[in-house]
């Protein structure tokens, strides 16, 4: 059994205005002749099309188009971050793989601690900032292989939002397999060790990292005894709807509930996070099949 309530969404009442709000972005997106027209020769991975200033944002960096990656092909124009992220990636940062989707580690550390105002001053805090720091513990993302935009994509909804259930068994599958937490809470340490690495390279006299460093790997130890004792229930699996999403390619989220492993984690997207329960509900009253016509 899931929580229908819990970290992002804490009572019906929110429930249903995450509802009324996905319901709201789908249908503007579907009723925007240029978004669908975005959305058409995105899906053709057209590099010579003309997109919107609103669905670049969602595409790689226009400086990074053409330039050769370390770890995979060069990122074309109509590309964004997930699509094709196989070709991009190098494999070990995929955590497990069905034929549908793809589970990867948040490249981001969940600890706002590591993005100090003093390396970047628009940060803040790390939590409140303008950071890039996860949403909690262990934040893990699922992505579909297919070229799908965002849950606004009727795509994603199709079938009884089979593509979205998909993304969610695969998840719950790699979870209870013997190795799948492990996979994540090694990805997680990772990132730690390569913020770290960047952070005490650059800090001053006056920025005693060294210090905090220490405390987040106490604190890092005290997480990982706790993620290891989760169930599926225990966590988010929720979307950033359109226009309020990063990256133009369709993600789930997924991190805890519990409040004890997101002390240092972001809470300033989660008025945005729309869990998955809310898309089913909302898409089971009003098919996106239904809007389109």
């Amino acid at each position: 059994m899931y929580h229908k309530y819990g970290a992002v969404v804490p009572d019906q009442k929110v429930f249903d205005e995450r509802k009324e709000n996905y319901l709201h972005r789908r249908n503007n997106f579907l009723k925007d002749k240029k978004a669908l027209e975005d959305l058409k020769n995105w899906k053709a991975k057209n590099n010579e099309f003309n997109y919107s200033e609103q669905f670049q944002k969602g595409l790689v960096a226009a400086k990074l188009v053409g330039n050769v990656l370390p770890d995979g092909n060069p990122y074309e124009k109509a590309d964004t971050y997930f699509s094709e992220y196989d070709i991009h990636n190098k494999p070990s940062l995929i955590l497990s793989e069905s034929p549908d989707s793809f589970v990867i580690g948040n490249s981001a550390s969940y600890d706002g601690r590591q993005y100090p105002s003093w390396y970047n001053s628009s940060w803040g805090n790390g939590v409140d900032g303008n950071s890039p720091v996860g949403q909690g513990f262990g934040h893990s993302l699922v992505i579909p292989k297919k070229r799908i935009f965002n849950v606004v994509d009727p795509e994603a909804t199709a079938n009884g939002c089979a593509v979205l259930e998909e993304m969610k068994a695969h998840f719950i599958d790699f979870w209870e397999r013997g190795d799948g937490k492990r996979k994540i809470l090694n990805r997680t340490e990772q990132i730690l060790a390569e913020r770290n690495e960047m952070l005490l390279a650059s800090h001053s006299a006056e920025n005693d990292y060294g210090t905090i460093k220490s405390q987040i790997y106490i604190d890092f130890e005290s997480y990982k005894a706790k993620f290891l004792t989760l169930e599926p229930k225990d966590l988010i699996f929720a979307f950033h709807i359109y226009p309020e999403n990063s990256v133009g390619h369709l993600h789930m989220h997924v991190f805890p509930h519990n409040d004890s492993l997101r002390i240092h984690s972001t809470k300033r997207h989660d008025w945005k996070t729309v869990p998955i329960e809310v898309v089913l509900e909302a898409e089971k009253e009003s098919p996106s099949q239904e809007a389109l016509k």
